[in-house]
């Protein structure tokens, strides 16, 4: 059985905007004519699992985030605990949420939240305009958002949830504030109760407490969130507690494994080549079998300029947006830079792509600013700093094993044999190379074939689409 490619998440979903507006009416207590009607952001780019409205009230804007099912109430779940958890532990610009539904049976016909607008502008697109002063002090708020989050903790891999305070799931249990030690039940912002089947759901697969009023649940990677492929159930996404095991999670699309038969030898390369790596850091508490001794940090999951907005004039960070992957993760994983500021792609390979060696660093003010980063990063947590350079060939080989299939020279396949190619791999300080590569293209091709004439006769595509530059 083949894996069917799904263009558009949203074929087949019905959304009720008007239903929408009268949420937003009855979450601020207005009047049909004191609510704006939704104003799409974003629609025009390729097809995504959310959707974006704004809507124009009195005071203030409003910001309602539509999400098609992918992975049923446990994205949405997550991406809630998750502000409410970094909100409460951190001074990060996190924005507010005000009422959200995590179950797609109800009147706008899918899962929404609706949360405070971000003042600002995303990254990317102010980032041509900021003076150097400027962006060395984006520089600085981006190592501050790495440390505080760095510093948020558990002994797993895996998402985070509410630990719900009422039978019901009317109301959870909360820190109000940063600087509070108190632990208070406060109102839920859900919309209404779950179904019970739902809730019972939600608690048979995140019942590992971590803090307080949180648990771990299921990891809601991106990877894992790919619509273009077949999206593993919270069962074969439960957490893990050793980054061998997180790799292998994400590598297989699940465990038990969720890949094609085709496609699932080219993953197994690549956590042959991870255990590899893994083994030569023996005494390391970053890198290597000591590492998870040190226990697993919060990451946003899909950090990038697209995702932070700021203040186009200061270059301060206004918001950060999009948790809906964020989860507990291996520090090496995470730490890569954002923006302008990363490196991976200038310094190693990623996917199919050769390092661009920092070529496009032509201004002045480049060297030094990169060197601002990393002296700060360093100086804020020296364990950041290593993680940031010393794990970027960890962090290449997970992109390979999570790309898309390897049909035909897809990116995963493309990666190992660049990697080997270019002898990243060196053999006279590491030994020889895990397996015999000559035997495994061998292999390959005879799969290929094999893949390809199955197709043919199916009737279906022989190629996937290209995956976007990150």
């Amino acid at each position: 059985m083949f894996h069917v490619n799904m263009r558009d998440p949203w074929e087949g979903v019905s959304v009720n905007l008007d239903a929408l507006q009268n949420i937003v009416c009855q979450v601020f207590h207005l009047l049909p004519t004191q609510c704006g009607p939704p104003v799409a952001i974003g629609l025009d780019q390729e097809p995504r699992y959310a959707r974006v409205y704004s809507f124009q009230l009195p005071s203030r804007t409003v910001v309602a985030r539509l999400v098609s099912p992918v992975k049923p109430i446990f994205k949405t779940e997550n991406e809630i605990a998750a502000m409410d958890f970094v909100r409460t532990r951190t001074s990060l610009p996190v924005p507010k949420v005000f009422a959200y539904c995590s179950e797609s049976r109800n009147p706008v016909g899918t899962e929404w939240l609706i949360m405070e607008f971000v003042r600002g502008v995303e990254m990317k697109i102010g980032w041509s305009n900021l003076g150097l002063p400027q962006k060395r002090k984006l520089a600085l708020e981006l190592v501050d958002m790495y440390d505080q989050l760095s510093r948020l903790k558990a002994d797993g891999c895996g998402g985070i949830y509410h630990c719900f305070g009422s039978a019901d799931d009317w109301a959870v249990t909360a820190t109000p504030s940063l600087n509070s030690s108190q632990t208070k039940i406060l109102p839920s912002p859900r919309w209404e109760p779950l179904r019970p089947e739902s809730l019972c759901d939600l608690r048979s697969y995140s019942n590992r407490s971590i803090q307080d009023a949180y648990k771990l649940g299921p990891i809601n990677h991106f990877a894992l969130l790919c619509f273009a492929e077949a999206i593993p159930p919270p069962s074969q996404t439960l957490p893990t507690f050793t980054s061998e095991e997180y790799f292998k999670l994400l590598a297989f699309n699940g465990n038990p494994p969720n890949r094609f038969y085709y496609d699932l030898p080219t993953r197994e390369k690549c956590v042959e080549l991870f255990q590899s790596i893994w083994k030569l850091y023996p005494n390391s508490t970053m890198f290597g079998p000591h590492a998870d001794r040190t226990k697993f940090c919060f990451t946003h999951g899909d950090l990038h300029s697209g995702n932070i907005f700021i203040d186009p004039k200061s270059g301060a960070i206004t918001g950060v947006i999009d948790w809906e992957a964020a989860a507990f993760r291996p520090l090496w994983s995470s730490i890569s830079g954002v923006g302008w500021f990363w490196e991976d792609g200038q310094r190693f390979i990623v996917g199919d792509r050769h390092p661009q060696n920092f070529k496009d660093d032509t201004n002045p003010g480049d060297v030094e600013l990169r060197a601002f980063f990393r002296t700060e990063l360093y100086k804020r947590n020296p364990d950041l700093f290593t993680a940031f350079l010393g794990g970027i060939e960890l962090r290449a080989v997970l992109h390979a094993a999570t790309d898309y299939p390897s049909f035909f020279f897809g990116d995963s396949e493309l990666f190992l044999n660049r990697y080997y190619n270019l002898g990243y791999w060196n053999k006279d300080r590491r030994g020889a190379f895990p397996w015999d590569m000559t035997a495994w293209r061998h292999k390959r091709l005879d799969l290929d074939e094999e893949e390809e004439r199955l197709r043919r006769e199916a009737g279906l595509p022989l190629f996937y689409e290209p995956r976007a530059s990150p």
